[in-house]
């Protein structure tokens, strides 16, 4: 017997949603199976891509600990969300996942913040810059090899936390605060391989200019503020390659490149 198109159609669906029904159903007794499971492990996992040791996976197990202890709690039981939110709560942590696994475990994966500069300020506080530009405290267990940045910085730890969280300053005034410029230069050099090994320092002067110290040689390299940052590097560069390689790297005292289109340079009196 010949079937009809449209009979096909209505047969097809209807076999999709009896298939969609059945799978529904299994998973709603799966999940509510895995709900009633006594949680059996505590696994922490923590992302190498970020390639510091300010966290260990003891310190988040004492975190997930401190609400009360979840092996042998029902899974159901646990509240993953706020175990995230307690687990954020470490200053060195970035992000955090909290989920159960099938097998009746709890894990949490952790990424790390990724400092780039350490901040050294009027004040003899020490505090770090993170790659998204948020404040971290320094730890008494791990020195990160970054940027340094020191000299005329009077922002306090303290106080740009308060700002960060109240979000109280425009992003268009931002730019004008010298934290905010340190954290510029440093991200730039940062992400550049050839200026993150060659440049080791952050000095803020008395005028507020941002000058740099260079693992070699002997001189400083003013670079006045952050505007037009990525012309002042190329022609730094450029002198670098045609000026320096021909004079010398311990001839000059200062470079400065605060101009624009110049590289103006004092020499080392002899």
């Amino acid at each position: 017997m010949k079937i009809s198109p449209k009979v096909r159609r209505i047969s097809i669906l209807s076999m999709w949603i009896l298939v969609s029904v059945g799978v529904l159903v299994l998973l709603g007794f799966v999940d509510s199976r895995q709900e009633a499971a006594i949680c059996q492990g505590l696994f922490v996992t923590i992302d190498e891509a970020v390639d510091h040791d300010f966290v260990a996976e003891n310190d988040i197990v004492e975190l997930i600990n401190s609400k009360g202890k979840v092996i042998y709690k029902p899974l159901g039981s646990i509240n993953t969300s706020l175990l995230e939110k307690i687990v954020l709560t470490n200053p060195y942590v970035a992000k955090a996942e909290v989920y159960s696994s099938i097998d009746g475990n709890l894990h949490v994966d952790i990424v790390q913040r990724d400092p780039i500069v350490r901040i050294f300020n009027m004040k003899n506080e020490q505090f770090y810059i993170d790659n998204s530009g948020d404040f971290m405290p320094t730890s008494t267990l791990y020195t990160p090899p970054v940027l340094v940045a020191n000299g005329f910085i009077f922002d306090t730890f303290a106080e740009m936390k308060i700002q960060q969280n109240t979000e109280s300053i425009p992003d268009s005034l931002k730019i004008n605060r010298i934290i905010d410029q340190v954290y510029a230069l440093s991200s730039f050099i940062e992400k550049d391989s050839f200026w993150s090994s060659n440049i080791e320092q952050i000095y803020v002067n008395e005028s507020q200019e941002l000058e740099l110290v260079p693992r070699i040689g002997n001189h400083t390299i003013l670079m006045g503020d952050t505007t037009n940052m990525k012309d002042k590097f190329d022609r730094l560069m450029v002198f670098y390659k045609e000026g320096l390689s021909k004079t010398g790297w311990n001839n000059y005292k200062v470079i400065n490149v605060k101009f624009r289109n110049q590289v103006v340079c004092s020499k080392i009196k002899s």
